[in-house]
């Protein structure tokens, strides 16, 4: 075996492992059931395709404008996190919504 491609063997090992460790994955648009939802939707728009999510939790979080003209405006917003668990044969969906909007979807492990 030529000795660059052995070395490499260790990095892609690594690699694997490492990818395997992430408990969650970032994206964009995920399909509840024959609906697909994305981010820039709204709470009652997902609400609508997806129906009650397994768990709710709110939280305040704060938002900071940079105007140009050299003011930092800070306002708090509410942060909702949502949680649907589909069961065993599919991933479990973390929804995060940001004054309303959605603007994180994480991919989770299998449900229960």
């Amino acid at each position: 075996m030529n000795p660059r491609r052995r070395n490499l063997w260790p990095v892609l090992l690594v690699l694997v492992l490492v990818s395997r460790a992430v408990p969650a994955v970032a994206a964009s648009s995920w399909h509840c059931g024959s609906r697909l939802v994305g981010t820039g939707q709204s709470v009652d728009d997902v609400y609508d395709l997806c129906g009650e999510p397994a768990g709710r939790t709110a939280s305040t979080g704060f938002i900071t404008r940079h105007l140009p003209c050299g003011v930092d405006v800070t306002r708090a917003v509410l942060v909702e996190n949502w949680t649907y668990n589909l069961g065993p044969k599919q991933f479990v969906r973390y929804l995060t919504f940001r004054d309303g909007t959605l603007v994180q979807i994480d991919e989770g492990s299998y449900g229960y």
